[in-house]
């Protein structure tokens, strides 16, 4: 009986000892991530806004690109290549390191950042923001890698940075993030584009959420141009960034009743496409791209209640690409529900490295040839529950392709790049120059042509 209430009692310390080891641990990690808010709220130029000022002071009013530059730019061999760095992997994060990547390749925004202009443009006073933190320990990540000491670019072996501030910022930021579970790219590629353009969000005033506008009946384009337009400026009254003026468009969401004939339409916000993959031998993108902006239409269960019928009916839906982005990120949809959990699509999908023309997939009024070139791919190997995320980007600094997983960065040709494991891919218009400020008094920068 003394040995059993010895033996208890031991059992009993030992638990104590580790829920002590786990209480500590878990007061240490809250420490340190304190220190990195507490670190980053210091980094913060904090504006010191008048209440009647509707706009954070200005920090560019564009910003070059350097797709011209592609073919002009000499660079010598032996040269250090700057951007090159590996990130470890902090448990199953390989979804984030190949983000971080992709976007540390996108020569306009990682600019953006080296030169510091987020700085003066943090929105404190936007409550659907991180306050900042997601935006700065962004930025001081990409800072990193961009600023390394061209000493240690040069030695054998890549150089690594650890990016354990960013994890931690983000995980506090969004729990989805914060434990070692893996995460799809494109929603956290999504999420964290999503959280500096609200950190970045230059309208300060608390306006109130601004209403679509849905217009009605058939118009001519000069009609439709003003309509995106208006609708377009009714945007920026809520939303401008340097990701507003980077990376988003609108398209045109339109259905009609096959009752009555009711057409509606609106022109909506766009930041990405999320394409279909055909069932097919040899599938080209440009495919993929007709596949979403094709006719749907919605029957059974699926109907659509008509205002004019006051009830459900069959319709048509439709959704036309209005106005393009600079920067075009197309998500592969290769995974797919099925009865008994999700099935990957393995189907290879033929993608251009350059000229991808996609005034084809436009509605046949809009005048615009937009013209793409790829600067970057987020791959996906391996199952719906177990995989694993890695980047080809090409680097701003000498335009050559490079494979960036976790640790290891290594010249590649674009060839290499398969075609079958493709996820994300990131495009560039080869014509545009200049990266725009847009600002509701300043329409002129704004994408649509209004005569």
């Amino acid at each position: 009986m003394a040995s059993s209430k010895k033996q208890k009692k031991k059992i009993n310390n030992q638990l104590s000892q580790k829920k002590t080891i786990r209480t500590n641990i878990r007061k240490t990690k809250n420490d340190q991530l304190a220190q990195y808010v507490k670190k980053f709220q210091n980094q913060f130029k904090l504006n010191q806004l008048d209440s009647d000022k509707q706009e954070i002071i200005p920090s560019y009013q564009s910003i070059p690109t350097s797709y011209q530059l592609k073919g002009k730019k000499k660079f010598q061999k032996k040269e250090a290549v700057k951007g090159l760095v590996g990130l470890k992997n902090l448990g199953n994060k390989c979804y984030m390191n190949a983000s971080i990547q992709l976007l540390s390749n996108l020569q306009p925004l990682s600019d953006y950042f080296i030169e510091d202009f987020q700085l003066t443009e943090i929105n404190r006073k936007n409550p659907i923001s991180t306050q900042g933190l997601a935006t700065v320990a962004f930025a001081n990540l990409i800072k990193s890698i961009w600023q390394m000491d061209i000493q240690k670019l040069t030695v054998k072996g890549t150089p690594i940075i650890i990016p354990e501030e960013f994890n931690k910022i983000i995980g506090h930021c969004n729990k989805s993030f914060s434990d070692n579970t893996q995460q799809d790219a494109q929603e956290f590629l999504m999420y964290l584009l999503d959280m500096i353009h609200e950190d970045l969000n230059r309208v300060t005033f608390p306006i109130k959420s601004v209403q679509l506008r849905e217009y009605s009946g058939d118009c001519n384009q000069r009609e439709l141009e003003k309509q995106a337009a208006e609708t377009w400026g009714d945007y920026l009254q809520r939303s401008k960034s340097i990701i507003v003026d980077l990376m988003q468009g609108q398209f045109k969401n339109s259905l009609k009743c096959l009752s009555c004939d009711n057409y509606t339409y609106k022109f909506e916000p766009l930041m990405y496409l999320s394409v279909p993959i055909p069932e097919s031998e040899e599938c080209q993108l440009i495919e993929c791209i007709k596949e979403y902006v094709k006719e749907e239409q919605l029957t059974n269960g699926n109907q659509w209640f008509c205002e004019n019928c006051h009830k459900l009916v069959d319709a048509i839906k439709k959704i036309d690409l209005w106005k393009l982005p600079t920067i075009l990120i197309i998500h592969l949809k290769r995974f797919k529900f099925i009865e008994n959990g999700i099935k990957k699509i393995e189907q290879a999908i033929n993608f251009p490295l350059e000229s991808l023309n996609l005034s084809q997939c436009l509605p046949k009024l809009q005048k615009e040839k937009p013209i793409y070139e790829l600067l970057g791919v987020i791959c996906h190997t391996g199952t719906s529950d177990r995989g694993h995320y890695y980047t080809y980007a090409r680097s701003k600094e000498n335009f050559n392709w490079y494979l960036f997983n976790d640790r290891q960065v290594k010249q590649v040709n674009f060839t290499e790049i398969p075609q079958e494991d493709a996820y994300l891919l990131m495009y560039g218009k080869s014509t545009i120059p200049l990266i725009k400020r847009q600002t509701i008094s300043f329409p002129e920068n704004w994408p649509h042509v209004i005569k």
